[in-house]
């Protein structure tokens, strides 16, 4: 019934294998596979197999974390890149060994108070996921040793090659200088890896699908761990802020017409597809005024003025006399309510928009128009104005920066140089 197909021709082969499943009766997308089909090979990497087991018991791991709808369809959609992704991890495994470097239980230990911590979970959350769920926690571990001995490989391997120049940090510089005032955006991405034209058309389907669970309100940064491709995965697909100048330029493109919050659609670039979700935007070297710290007055008006006008010009004669807050406060307590005085220290970003709007322009010892409160009238002062300093970022950060994005296409390669070397046979 099987046939051995060569990873040359994976979409052909995955197609082969859900109709076989489909036909046979196996059912993987329940969350239960039947005793009998349990121990089927799913696929053959190198020497290694990935039973159906193993495959079923992935997905229900994935779907579970990503809080995706759980249905027949939905399993269908995504089994073909949950088991590319274990044949990923497998070979990830393989390439540790190889290079003899063993993932420790403390390894992992670490790593899962890591992904707890991520996760914003207390201590033994992961456990009582797992147990809750009812979820195979072998197949939890491996997920997470693959993530280790990946990590080990392209630390043995790939970083010692990593070398950035101190002109290639000048001309981030120079760039980040001509940009300033410019849009700054923070990504969060999932990649799906394109090993062969004939995957085009599978990998695209299963990022539409995703886009579609994203947008109906899934945890992005939990697909990204169990989808993606990229060294980002481990960080939920976080890759930090970027300028422009330093991301394809489709992604670049899809990015000028997104707003905060928005998921893209399918971004196709030259090794894959890309997920880009636009988590915040700054503008680059530009403090954002809402980070403004002002200290403030409040002068209500009093009993003894029924004229809120009157209140007004009163309050603007004592303002050319004052030379500080407490003088405006001393000189007007005569006719201001006894719920005049200091408010403190306020962010504008934690103020109401009609706040914001009243005192946003305002500079030291300036005061806002009357404004309405508790049937009467106030009018805010500013003592203090604190603005945001934006630093530059420091040439040890930058270098860190530069060698990280360069580090993560290097990985790319080595794994898809793995797969071409590898003997992978697809079972189902």
């Amino acid at each position: 019934m099987y046939k051995i197909l060569k990873i040359l021709h994976p979409r052909l082969v995955i197609a082969a294998a859900l109709s076989v499943l489909l036909i046979t009766g196996v059912i993987i997308f329940s969350k239960r596979p039947c005793a009998q089909e349990i121990m089927r090979i799913a696929a053959v990497v190198n020497d290694q197999v990935i039973s159906i087991y193993d495959l079923a018991a992935r997905i229900n791991m994935v779907v579970a974390a990503s809080n995706l709808t759980d249905t027949p369809k939905l399993r269908r959609q995504i089994a073909p890149q949950i088991l590319q992704k274990l044949v990923n991890e497998k070979l990830q495994i393989q390439e540790a060994v190889r290079l003899n470097l063993p993932v420790t239980d403390t390894d992992i230990k670490n790593t899962i108070v890591r992904i707890e911590k991520n996760l914003g979970v207390t201590a033994g959350g992961f456990e009582k996921f797992i147990t809750s769920r009812k979820l195979d926690r072998e197949a939890a571990i491996q997920q997470v040793t693959a993530e280790i001995a990946w990590g080990k490989v392209i630390s043995a391997r790939l970083r010692s090659k990593i070398s950035v120049g101190e002109d290639e940090i000048d001309e981030v510089l120079v760039r980040l200088k001509n940009s300033k005032g410019q849009p700054e955006n923070r990504i969060t991405e999932i990649f799906l890896a394109i090993a062969s034209p004939e995957q085009e058309e599978e990998v695209t389907q299963t990022a539409n699908n995703l886009i579609s669970q994203l947008r109906q309100g899934s945890k992005f940064s939990s697909i990204a761990r169990q989808f993606s491709q990229s060294a980002t995965s481990a960080v939920g697909g976080d890759i930090g802020w970027v300028i422009s100048g330093q991301l394809p330029k489709p992604i670049e493109q899809a990015l000028s017409n997104m707003k905060k919050g928005d998921v893209s659609n399918v971004i196709r670039t030259f090794d894959g597809v890309h997920i880009i979700k636009l988590v915040d935007r700054r503008f680059v070297l530009t403090a954002d005024p809402l980070d403004a710290k002002l200290t403030l007055i409040q002068l209500v008006m009093g009993e003894k003025i029924n004229n809120h006008i009157l209140f007004k010009e009163k309050l603007d004669n004592l303002q050319n006399k004052s030379i500080n807050c407490d003088d405006i406060l001393s000189l007007s307590s005569d006719f201001v309510s006894s719920q005049s005085g200091y408010l403190g220290e306020v962010t504008l970003h934690d103020m109401s928009p009609e706040l914001q709007k009243a005192v946003r322009s305002l500079q030291v010892l300036e005061m806002s128009e009357l404004l309405s409160f508790d049937n009467s009238y106030r009018i805010l002062m500013v003592c203090e104005r604190k603005e945001t300093i934006v630093k530059q970022p420091s040439r040890s950060n930058l270098r860190e920066d530069i060698g990280t994005r360069r580090l993560e296409l290097m990985a790319r390669r080595y794994l898809r140089d793995l797969r071409r070397s590898a003997f992978i046979d697809f079972r189902i």
